[in-house]
């Protein structure tokens, strides 16, 4: 066992503080080469007797294999530390889904075989931006240029994966391939195998490199032609590039071309979670627009009009401004009821200005005594004792009381809410 560890600690030394791809891949394959062969030591007779000739799960690649490559690479210089850990993820990730493709994954664990793409996925964009690439381009290009064929691997992900492959290819080439004379050749290279065999994932990767050329319209008007096929997500992807980068203005160009793209994502909003997603996505990208560059009017403009699917955002929005009136304006045009309203926003506005929650009471108390049920009429009398808290702290007592005379005089055929009244202690015999 300790010849074993000597034997792995010497083996993993090979790969330290080295500058070359090939040589790294070599390390990936044999060190899974190791790691299959432990597994299988692990394997019992049983199992192997009733045909289970696989000895390990994606969870030991994700929590074993993936480690052991990741504490291996040890460099001096921290960008080829980072170079080399990327490169450590795409390998773990097509691992996984290698795995998947060959054994499958049960039921009860493909949430979580899902979440562990995701993760990495997102671990994979984490690494990117810790890559210094123009520094790398210039110092190491023979490793960056033998990085972007390593990277061309991604290619051999499956259709059920082609979301993720797009993602990827968006981050890498926005970060870590973005130079021009690489743009300029894939270009061309996509453009040669687009006329041959069309297809709408190429469409969208010559979307990308619009994009990352800067070339808006360009964008623009390509994506109207593929129409309805471009994913939620990678329209996501894009805003956020816009936002890492702080390109505020082509973010506002983004946002508001993929307004009307916003409008065919409401109609099944409720329906469709993907939908939901993009939507609270577009929303979030835009409020970090807003608070970036202080104009908040295009953002207020936008929640206005996704009213009501918007009406959290946009009541949280008036709140932040400290637009109190407003927000109860919000409040009572939705028709809320101070049970709906977050007790957080009750208590900010009572705070800001009593006087503005009197309308919203005075519309509630109205609205359950004309439900006419027994139960409504208390919960009537339950708003009407806090009603009258909120008068008493204005100091406006009489106020309150001319209010009771003239909704116990409205309703005064409805025997069972007067009861509810005296009940209450609100009228008197």
């Amino acid at each position: 066992m300790k010849k074993m560890q000597e034997y792995e600690e010497t083996f993993d030394r090979l790969v330290q503080n080295t500058t070359s791809l090939s040589g790294w891949q070599e390390f990936f394959d044999r060190k899974f080469d190791q790691f299959e062969k432990r597994k299988l030591q692990n394997i019992s007779f049983r199992e192997l007797a009733d045909g289970n000739k696989n000895s390990y799960s994606f969870v030991h690649i994700y929590k074993e294999y993936y480690p052991a490559l990741l504490n291996a690479g040890q460099f001096f210089d921290e960008n080829i530390g980072n170079l080399y850990r990327f490169h450590v993820q795409i390998e773990t990730l097509l691992k996984l889904i290698q795995f998947e493709k060959s054994y499958g994954v049960p039921a009860f664990l493909e949430a979580t075989y899902e979440m562990t793409v995701d993760r990495l996925a997102e671990s994979i964009y984490a690494t990117i931006k810790k890559i210094q690439a123009e520094e790398l381009y210039n110092q190491h290009h023979d490793l960056a240029e033998e990085s972007l064929r390593h990277f061309q691997k991604i290619f051999e992900l499956p259709q059920r994966w082609s979301g993720l492959l797009f993602y990827l290819f968006q981050i890498g080439w926005s970060s870590l391939y973005c130079h021009d004379d690489w743009i300029e050749k894939y270009e061309n290279q996509l453009k040669e195998e687009k006329e041959q065999k069309p297809s709408v994932m190429l469409e969208l990767a010559l979307v990308h490199f619009a994009f990352l050329r800067k070339r808006d319209a360009e964008a623009f008007s390509d994506l109207d032609k593929i129409g309805n096929s471009t994913e939620g997500e990678y329209l996501s992807t894009w805003l956020s590039l816009l936002l890492d980068q702080q390109e505020w203005e082509r973010m506002l160009h983004w946002l508001m071309y993929l307004k009307p793209v916003l409008n065919t994502h409401t109609k099944d909003y409720y329906y469709n979670s993907e939908s939901r997603e993009f939507f609270h996505n577009y929303l979030h990208f835009f409020w970090k627009y807003a608070q970036n560059t202080g104009n908040e009017e295009e953002y207020e403009a936008m929640l206005a009009e996704f009213l009501p699917i918007t009406f959290y955002e946009y009541s949280e929005f008036l709140m932040v401004l400290g637009e109190v009136e407003r927000w109860a304006e919000l409040q009572i045009v939705m028709g809320y009821s101070p049970d709906i309203i977050q007790r957080k926003d009750l208590k900010e506005a009572k705070e800001m200005d009593a006087r503005t929650l009197l309308p919203i009471y005075h519309q509630s108390i109205h609205k359950l005594v004309n439900d006419r049920t027994r139960k409504s009429y208390q919960s009537a009398i339950k708003y009407l004792k806090e009603l009258r808290k909120l008068y008493e702290a204005l100091g406006s007592e009489e106020r309150f009381a001319d209010y009771i005379s003239q909704l116990s005089s409205e309703y005064s055929r409805l025997r069972a809410f007067m009861e509810e009244l005296k009940k209450g202690k609100f009228i008197h015999d």
